[in-house]
């Protein structure tokens, strides 16, 4: 357990030091802002931009898609990097088992991934707190970011971080960033609608409809907020799990 936690930490603290990380949030952070930031302009754009829940579903849904998009390409190397860095033949070289080394490798991916999503949804339900020309009580902001981070959040760094950690570890990572912009390019091109969204829909699904409804389209389809969870932690986990199945990963086995 201690050599498994040791990896976590190593793969949570190198990955927010990188400037790529940074880079990443903060583009994603000023393309957010420009997009929902409570200005004159925007508020006449957006008719419900003035509803702290509709602020963080918009953000979460349209933004929070961009950073996932970054944050994929940092995380496919990870596996691949310990490979022709050596540091694979050196870690093997200890008493770690595969299960720790793997478990250490999807663990820290996924709370790196689910703490750089929650800085960024609170960053921006900071700025649009401070910012609004209208009264807005702090409780508003919070309900909405807090229902972000568990009924959101949580499912899409699963899914993110645990595919894009473990699948480069199985598969050419070309072939990955292939597969990965597909889905990634199908989810950009999704126009929403008060129909049932695909349950593919990786931060724009029906889980989202938890944090705000557009009162125009009544929505009561508990199916597709069911399948689109599925989606998101069922195939996370099963990819990350058949990692611990590959034949020759670890030593001689």
């Amino acid at each position: 357990m201690r050599k498994m936690i040791a990896i976590i930490r190593y793969e949570y603290k190198m990955q927010f030091k990188r400037l790529a990380t940074w880079g990443v949030l903060l583009a994603a952070t000023v393309f957010a802002l420009l997009d929902n930031y409570p200005s004159a302009s925007n508020l006449t754009r957006l008719e419900f931009l003035n509803e702290p829940a509709y602020f963080v579903y918009r953000t979460m849904s349209l933004n929070g898609f961009v950073l996932m998009f970054g944050l994929m390409f940092l995380l496919a190397e990870r596996f691949p990097l310990d490979h022709k860095t050596g540091m694979k033949l050196l870690l093997m070289s200890h008493a770690l088992q595969k299960r720790q080394y793997i478990l250490g490798k999807l663990l820290g991916g996924f709370l790196y991934t689910l703490s750089i999503l929650c800085i960024f949804i609170a960053l921006n339900t900071a700025v649009y707190f401070v910012a609004a020309p209208f009264p807005i009580s702090l409780l508003d902001c919070i309900v909405p970011l807090v229902k972000a981070i568990i009924v959101s959040a949580f499912p899409v760094s699963l899914f993110v971080s645990l595919c894009s950690v473990a699948l480069p570890g199985m598969i050419d990572i070309r072939l990955f960033y292939l597969f990965a912009a597909i889905l990634f390019g199908i989810n950009a091109a999704y126009v929403g609608s008060a129909n049932a969204a695909p349950f593919y829909m990786i931060t724009s699904g029906d889980l989202i409809r938890f944090i705000w409804v557009n009162p125009k389209w009544s929505f009561h389809d508990t199916g597709s907020i069911i399948a689109n969870g599925a989606f998101l932690m069922g195939s996370g986990l099963v990819f990350g799990s058949l990692l611990f199945l590959r034949h020759k990963f670890w030593r001689s086995e």
